[in-house]
């Protein structure tokens, strides 16, 4: 095989030529052109506006779910009375049950403000018959 020496051989001609000159002018050229075309402006409230209320939406839907849901339960709360003629129907709550749940406030509520004395008590006691039957029942 023969040597090559690529400094002794012939240098090969790009297919590409540029005019005269073409440099001397080229960034005017670039700044016209630059400064001819404007730029169109798209804003983003424009082009997002569907993604912008979607998410005002979904915004106002997750403020306004407590507020129903407040609303409902004030609805369905139920009167005093109706709360009684359920428990006093419904023989599965027993009465230790109902004192667990009841709070501070209102065991002071329903605390019995008169007072009964020893008098009284022994007067009961002498005049009920069947007080022997109450104290030996183990029911």
């Amino acid at each position: 095989m023969k040597d090559f020496k690529l400094e002794d051989s012939e240098k090969l001609r790009s297919g590409f030529q540029i005019p005269e000159g073409y440099f001397d002018a080229f960034s005017e050229k670039v700044i016209h052109r630059i400064s001819k075309e404007e730029t169109k402006v798209i804003s983003f409230y424009s082009r997002n506006k569907r993604l912008l209320y979607s998410v005002a939406a979904v915004f106002v839907i997750a403020l306004s779910l407590p507020i129903v849901n407040h609303l409902q339960n004030k609805e369905q709360e139920l009167s005093s009375s109706e709360i009684e003629n359920y428990l006093t129907q419904n023989k599965s709550v027993t009465d230790d049950e109902l004192v667990n749940l009841l709070e501070q406030e209102d065991i002071d509520k329903i605390k019995i403000t008169t007072s009964i004395t020893n008098e009284a008590i022994e007067e009961e006691l002498s005049n009920n018959t069947e007080i022997e039957l109450y104290i030996t029942n183990e029911n």
